[in-house]
């Protein structure tokens, strides 16, 4: 494998319809997928096997789990969820929402 730089102000696209999640990078350990929200936009929650690691690019959103209330995650915020742990995402903001998702493969 060789060295990537990957540019996110060239890769993230947007739909009016839903939330937008495309694979920015994959390898049989893992991959990165961009998630691209505009207002109002949520991912519900949801669990993985693995760990999951979402990085904020743009903007700022509420970082959802059960049971507890939502917890503002802006630019250069990181959120490490363990496995099996419930967790979503809602841009309520009137600003776009770009988060970098970090996974194990198969997850």
């Amino acid at each position: 494998m060789k060295t990537q730089i990957l540019d996110v102000q060239k890769l993230k696209k947007f739909n009016d319809q839903k939330r937008h999640l495309e694979t920015i990078w994959t390898d049989e350990q893992g991959r990165i997928n961009l998630i691209c929200m505009k207002p109002g936009q949520e991912i519900i929650t949801h669990t993985h096997h693995g760990n999951h690691i979402w990085i904020v690019m743009e903007g700022r959103g509420e970082y959802l789990t059960s049971g507890k209330d939502p917890q503002v995650i802006d630019i250069g915020k990181i959120v490490i969820v363990p496995a099996l742990v419930d967790h979503g995402i809602r841009n309520a903001t009137q600003e776009n929402l770009v988060i970098a998702s970090i996974t194990a493969a198969g997850d």
